[in-house]
């Protein structure tokens, strides 16, 4: 019987490259995100709807899923959302949306996940977790939460066989990575030493080592997948 894998965001971008290689390394594959439809995903690749920002749509939701295809052995927080506000201008109510959908969602599914037996957690998080940038205040706040949320739950449930790991991506080319100008984007790639933009299959090679047999004593760290930008 397959092991199962849990993509959320899984419809595009980084999600999407995950929930391939995922189902190409063998895995029966669920992804969850809040479009009515699973697009053009492949067929072998399940898909549940649900808004992540929603409390209440996220109570049971990996019970749900293990009625649907069996309890998940891996788990990957992939979903989350971006605001670009300056600090002072930055509405209240978006940074507590962005804290519920990038760090608390991720909290309320990995013990959801754990408790139904789940051995791997892979949660997402960014290089912005290490870098002050203008205007990103909440985004860059969620993911170094998530950094330091890893580190805890890492050391409570060592004890249990599960290992809870971050990717950190860089910039990646996604529907979220967005340029003033041409300008803009060159002056980026001119200080990433690979020079140039990732894919969201550069992140792949990282996610399938730590959900393999080789990463069991691979815990409570951050894989930085940047093309050297944090490296400068």
């Amino acid at each position: 019987m397959n092991k199962v894998a849990v993509v959320t965001g899984g419809r595009r971008g980084i999600g999407r490259a995950c929930a391939l290689a995922l189902k190409d390394a063998g895995y029966r594959v669920v992804v969850v995100a809040q479009s009515p439809t699973k697009g053009d995903m492949p067929k072998d690749i399940d898909y549940v709807r649900a808004d992540l920002s929603s409390r209440e749509n996220r109570r049971g939701l990996m019970s749900d899923i293990t009625e649907l295809v069996g309890p998940p052995d891996v788990l990957v927080n992939n979903a989350g959302i971006a605001h670009s506000y300056s600090a002072m201008d930055y509405p209240l109510g978006e940074w507590e949306d962005i804290l519920e959908v990038n760090l608390t969602a991720p909290f309320d599914l990995a013990r959801q996940a754990v408790h139904l037996g789940a051995k791997r957690i892979i949660n997402i998080a960014s290089i912005s977790a290490f870098n002050g940038a203008r205007n990103i205040s909440g985004y860059a706040a969620s993911k170094h939460a998530l950094i330091g949320l890893t580190k805890c739950l890492s050391n409570e449930w060592a004890p249990l066989g599960v290992t809870v790991n971050n990717i950190a991506p860089g910039f990646i080319q996604t529907d979220m990575l967005t340029f003033k100008d041409e300008q803009h984007m060159n002056n980026i790639i001119g200080r990433i030493p690979a020079g140039r933009i990732g894919t969201p299959q550069d992140v792949v090679g990282a996610l399938l080592f730590l959900v393999s047999d080789a990463a069991q004593y691979v815990t409570g760290t951050t894989i930085v997948v940047d093309g050297g930008w944090l490296g400068r």
